[in-house]
């Protein structure tokens, strides 16, 4: 998927390790079983390395993941979602000033209201319906 180039400040989008917390942060994928690849080439959807390292420093954008009541998945925090990322807001260190900020629980939206993501709706209803601005698919 393409950035979200009106979305986002042009920027490099993950975080690089020192080779050690390389080795930690791998061994914290697996114990937690965090859904990310950690053999992924080039740009990924989610800064994951730069959100354990904020947990690692205590960063309070590096809040816990928790279970999100609209899909049942684990969600980690905005703050970390590059543009590649299907539900990229305006909470992303990333975004530029016209980013879809969350309109309700489930909704994003962009500054003039129109809807670009829900969580509730079916994977890529929105776009099948002319309603989305943007692929719903990662």
């Amino acid at each position: 998927m393409a950035p979200r180039a009106p979305f986002a400040v042009p920027a490099s989008y993950d975080t690089q390790l020192s080779p050690l917390h390389e080795l930690l942060f791998r061994g914290w994928v697996d114990q937690n079983k965090v859904p990310f690849n950690t053999n992924a080439q080039g740009p990924t959807d989610y800064d994951m390395r730069g959100y354990w390292q904020g947990l690692q420093q205590g960063n309070p954008q590096a809040s816990l993941s928790s279970l999100n009541v609209n899909d049942g998945q684990m969600h980690y925090p905005d703050y970390y979602k590059t543009p590649l990322h299907q539900s990229f807001s305006n909470e992303s260190q990333w975004a530029g000033p016209n980013a879809p900020q969350w309109a309700n629980d489930s909704q994003l939206a962009t500054l003039g209201g129109r809807v670009v993501y829900d969580e509730k709706a079916p994977q890529g209803l929105l776009g099948l319906l002319g309603l989305g601005d943007f692929a719903l698919k990662k």
